[in-house]
């Protein structure tokens, strides 16, 4: 059963989130050693069936985030399919200065917002988290450092929307992670059309902090490659 209630959040813009493939960086595989990562290696997780039919108040509920979602809830699952294994709760969000329609799923102790079409089988669009209890299956997760995310899952692209800086990995495609890099002011005035002023900011980024992690399902082109 689902209810209404209020919950004001502020997402990065949905641009950012269509980024994929990238050129360029380290090997994968180094682990991140912060910690809200230290300890943590590479590991399957389990089958989407298994996810798909996972109750969110199970004492083992899974916790990685993919490119099909996080834990057991899934992009393209039906908001009331949802609703039966989780408790769901409706409310809107702020994106792009417009309100979207979304609802807070409960995972265990920890919260998710999913975004969801407007048809009367409404379905998960997006999955999003500012949580560091959800990771992907390299141990990557809101806290761990972007050299973390690289080594991790291979090269990455970069991207700005909205004031917020966004990077992808190449083998996690379709999910985005905001990041907290303030770069160095530039004093080419041309660099400020650029998605990153002056272009490639390279190892410059390996110390910032993932803030936010959206699954959005979309692969696209790299218009930054970073490393």
């Amino acid at each position: 059963m689902t209810r209404r209630t209020s919950f004001g959040v502020a997402l990065a813009a949905c641009a950012a989130s269509g980024l994929g493939m990238a050129c360029g960086g380290d090997a994968p595989g180094r682990q991140d050693t912060s910690a809200t990562g230290a300890g943590r290696s590479k590991s399957a997780p389990p089958s989407l069936a298994a996810r798909a039919a996972e109750r969110c108040d199970a004492a083992n509920v899974s916790a990685v985030i993919d490119s099909a979602g996080i834990g057991p809830v899934l992009l393209g699952t039906r908001v009331p399919a949802l609703a039966s294994r989780c408790t769901v709760t409706d409310t809107a969000i702020a994106l792009e200065g417009m309100p979207e329609r979304a609802h807070v799923i409960t995972v265990g102790d920890s919260r998710l917002v999913v975004l969801s079409t407007g048809t009367p089988d409404t379905a998960i669009i997006r999955v999003i988290t500012s949580d560091p209890t959800f990771r992907t299956t390299g141990g990557v997760g809101v806290g761990s450092s972007v050299e973390a995310l690289r080594l991790a899952h291979g090269p990455l692209c970069a991207a700005q929307g909205e004031g917020n800086f966004v990077v992808t990995a190449s083998e996690v495609p379709g999910v985005s992670f905001a990041i907290d890099w303030n770069p160095p002011p530039s004093r080419e005035p041309s660099a400020a059309a650029t998605p990153f002023p002056g272009g490639d900011p390279g190892t410059s980024l390996d110390a910032s902090r993932i803030t936010r992690i959206w699954v959005h399902g979309v692969a696209g082109g790299c218009r930054v490659g970073v490393g």
